[in-house]
């Protein structure tokens, strides 16, 4: 569980700094160039792009650790079940 809400919080981290490099430009549109209003544009959209990657791989990240995590349970689970059940036939 510290794993998920490590990736958590790390997602967050990444993706609000990237959504403040996307959002909070200080240039105005009459200053820009053609050319530098493209560059602004790529840098926007490679902002947002990181913080949606990062929220992307968090999810997948997540799921697999609560997966293991699920396994683990199970076979934990399993091996209670027989240790149980091996003790009681021994005595009886």
């Amino acid at each position: 569980m510290k794993a998920i809400i490590r990736n958590i919080l790390l997602t967050c981290v990444i993706s609000m700094f990237c959504f403040f490099g996307a959002v909070g430009r200080k240039h105005s549109k009459a200053e820009l160039t053609v050319a530098q209003a493209a560059e602004a544009r790529k840098e926007t959209l490679t902002c947002l792009s990181v913080a949606f990657l990062a929220i992307a791989l968090c999810t997948w990240r997540c799921s697999v650790i609560k997966r293991r995590i699920n396994q683990e349970r199970e076979y934990q689970r399993r091996f209670n079940d027989y240790i149980r059940n091996s003790i009681f036939h021994r005595q009886y």
